[in-house]
């Protein structure tokens, strides 16, 4: 039974490093066009189903890049194997040419 929990403790935590990649190029698409770093925390959280008080978005600029970083404390709450992991953090960044207005 314990090796079960385990199997899907561990098929949740994969779910949530998905979406988080997914949230990453979201917000790097949209960092890209828009000035606007509450506009790219907002795409970042609607594009996954994912806990916003989880959440932390970081958006730099890095030459003609501008990069999202989303990390994400993903909850390990299956009864038995959670106990054992803790929550897992996840990080996952996106960089997309810098395509906003400069002045």
């Amino acid at each position: 039974m314990l090796l079960l929990m385990c199997i899907v403790q561990t098929a949740l935590v994969a779910r949530d490093a998905v979406l988080v990649s997914h949230a990453a190029r979201v917000g790097a698409r949209i960092a890209a066009v828009e000035p606007s770093m509450d506009a790219v925390r907002k795409a970042v959280v609607q594009a996954a189903p994912l806990d916003p008080d989880r959440l932390d978005v970081e958006r730099r600029v890095e030459a003609k890049l501008v990069r999202v970083t989303v990390r994400y404390r993903s909850a390990t709450e299956v009864p038995l194997a959670g106990a054992l992991v803790g929550d897992v953090h996840l990080t996952e960044s996106a960089a997309m040419p810098d395509e906003r207005p400069h002045r």
